[in-house]
C-alpha cells in the first residue's frame, strides 16, 4: 500500500538518536542471561534506600494526575540550591527540559554553537526548530570557548556547553569559562549542562549556578536525577535559570510532563545524603581502578570528571564493542559521536569493572592477534 505524507524539512535532517543497548534486548538476542550494563552513564547503586520506600508508599496515588507545578519538589531542590522555587523548571528528565528551552528561544535561522564531540541532543533541538549549528571541534575534545567566541555572529541566539562534557568527561576551567561568559555579546542564552556536576572532584571547576550567582542572568543550568541519584527510569530533570526566562519555559512545556512517582522519589533522593557520598565514592574508585589498568595496559584514554570514561581503542572500535558485548558486557560505541576509534565505559561496581577488564584485555589481545 502505498503512502505518502510530506514531513518538515527539517525532521531528514535530525540523525536518529543511538540510545545504549538495554540488557533486556542483549539477553533476548544473544541468549545470554549474565549481562551488565556500563552504556549510558547509569548509577550501578540505582535508586536509594528512601527512595524504595518513598515510591512503595505512593504507588496507591497514581490514578491521579501529578502536580503540574511540582510544588513540593520545587520547594525542596529550591532549599538545597538556595535559589528562588521560580528560578527552577522540571522537565521528563533533562532531555524535555532541553526541548522545552529550544521551542522557547529559537527560531528559523537563528545560530546555535555547539562544541563537537558533545550530547547530541543540542543538534536535535537546533535542527527541530530550523536553526542553524555551528559546531566547534577542540583539539582536545573538549569545548575551545575561545573559538566558540569566534563564532558568534549576530544571529547567534544559543550557545551549549556540556561540563563535564559527554562524552569525553572533560571540564571546562574556572578562567575559561568566566571569560567567555564576560566576553560574550549579550543577548544570547548559554546552557551549562551539568548532568555529570555532581562527579567533579577537580578545584578548577565552576559550576553554571555558581554564574547565575554571579550576576551572569544569561546562563541556564541543566541538571537530572538520572545519573547520581539513580533514577534514570523514572526521567527527571530541570533546569536553573533567571524567572523571566523560567516562566516564558512554563507556557511552552507540556502539562503534567513529570509523573507523580518522579517527583516522589526526587524529593527521596534530595533527602538520601549517604547514597550521594556512596556513589561518589564508587565513581571515584571506578576512575582509579581504570586509570590504574588501562596505564598498565597502554592504552590511551581521556582523563575524565564523570562518571564514565573514553577509551582510545587504536582503530575502529566496533570488533572490541562487539567482543564485549557477546561476553555480556554492554559498552557504548561513540561513532555516532564521531569517535569510531573509542569506546565509552560506565564506571560499575567493583565486581563489574573488574569482569569488564578481564574480557576487555581479551578483546585487545585478540585484535592484536
Amino acid at each position: 500500500m502505498d503512502f505518502t505524507i510530506k514531513t518538515r524539512e527539517c525532521v531528514d535532517q535530525i540523525p536518529p538518536y543511538v540510545p545504549g543497548k538495554p540488557i533486556e534486548e542483549v539477553q533476548r538476542e544473544l541468549g545470554i542471561t549474565s549481562v551488565i550494563k556500563m552504556a549510558s552513564n547509569e548509577n550501578p547503586l540505582g535508586p536509594s534506600t528512601e527512595v524504595r520506600q518513598a515510591l512503595a508508599q505512593n504507588l496507591d496515588k497514581i490514578g491521579y494526575y501529578p502536580d503540574a507545578n511540582v510544588f513540593y519538589l520545587k520547594e525542596a531542590l529550591a532549599k538545597e540550591l538556595d535559589v528562588d522555587p521560580d528560578m527552577i523548571v522540571f522537565g521528563n528528565g533533562s532531555d524535555d527540559v532541553n526541548k522545552v528551552l529550544g521551542e522557547t528561544l529559537l527560531n528559523p535561522e537563528d545560530e546555535v554553537i555547539i562544541a563537537q564531540p558533545t550530547f547530541s541532543q543540542y543538534e536535535y533541538i537546533t535542527l527541530l526548530m530550523g536553526a542553524k549549528p555551528v559546531f566547534i571541534r577542540s583539539e582536545h575534545l573538549g569545548h575551545d570557548l575561545s573559538a566558540m567566541l569566534e563564532a558568534v555572529t549576530s544571529k547567534t541566539k544559543l550557545v551549549f556547553i556540556c561540563n563535564p562534557n559527554n562524552p569525553t568527561g572533560t571540564i571546562v576551567r574556572k578562567d575559561e569559562l568566566t571569560r567567555f561568559l564576560t566576553e560574550l555579546p549579550k543577548g544570547i542564552t548559554v546552557v551549562i549542562d551539568e548532568a555529570y556536576g555532581e562527579f567533579v572532584t577537580d578545584p578548577d571547576f565552576l559550576s553554571g549556578l555558581e554564574c547565575l550567582k554571579m550576576g551572569f542572568t544569561n546562563v541556564v543550568v541543566y541538571r537530572t536525577f538520572s545519573k547520581i541519584y539513580g533514577l534514570a527510569g523514572l526521567r527527571l530533570g530541570y533546569a536553573i535559570a533567571n524567572p523571566v526566562l523560567i516562566e516564558q519555559m512554563n507556557r511552552v512545556r507540556e502539562p503534567f510532563n513529570v509523573n507523580l512517582l518522579a517527583q516522589t522519589a526526587g524529593i527521596a533522593a534530595l533527602n538520601s545524603k549517604m547514597h550521594l557520598t556512596l556513589s561518589k565514592e564508587l565513581v571515584k574508585a571506578g576512575r582509579s581502578y581504570f586509570y590504574e589498568q588501562l596505564d598498565a595496559m597502554g592504552v590511551k584514554y581521556l582523563p575524565t570528571q564523570a562518571n564514565f570514561i573514553l577509551i582510545h581503542c587504536g582503530k575502529d572500535s566496533r570488533s572490541i564493542y562487539e567482543f564485549l558485548l557477546q561476553n555480556g558486557i554492554i559498552v557504548r560505541a561513540t561513532h555516532s559521536f564521531g569517535l569510531p576509534e573509542y569506546i565509552r565505559v560506565t564506571f560499575g561496581t567493583a565486581e563489574q569493572n573488574e569482569r569488564f577488564f578481564k574480557v576487555f584485555k581479551q578483546a585487545v589481545n585478540a585484535e592484536m592477534d
